[in-house]
């Protein structure tokens, strides 16, 4: 699969604060494209499927990391849950 390389550029005193902290360029780079994934994500810009292909984690992984976040993978609405709910009690 082909891809686009996006630069994100931050202060050198900011870099070396986080340096110091054990981050490196790559790490950030991770940690960077998964927040951006999730946000992505949870403002509606990015299916979960295109969002997790984004952080190369995995589907199962990514939906772990969007728990860790307490980004709610399933977001129904108030209609979209009574319709839900109905086939269960349609069993009952």
């Amino acid at each position: 699969m082909a891809k686009v390389q996006i630069t994100v550029e931050i202060p050198e005193d900011v870099y070396l604060t986080l340096s110091s902290n054990g981050y490196s360029k790559g790490r950030l780079s991770v940690e960077a494209k998964r927040l951006l994934a999730a946000h992505l994500f949870q403002s509606g810009n990015l299916s979960l499927g295109k969002a997790a292909e984004m952080t190369e984690l995995g589907l199962e992984p990514f939906i772990d990391f969007l728990n860790e976040l307490k980004i709610s993978v399933i977001d129904y609405d108030e209609e979209e849950l009574d319709a839900e709910f109905k086939i269960p009690r349609k069993l009952i």
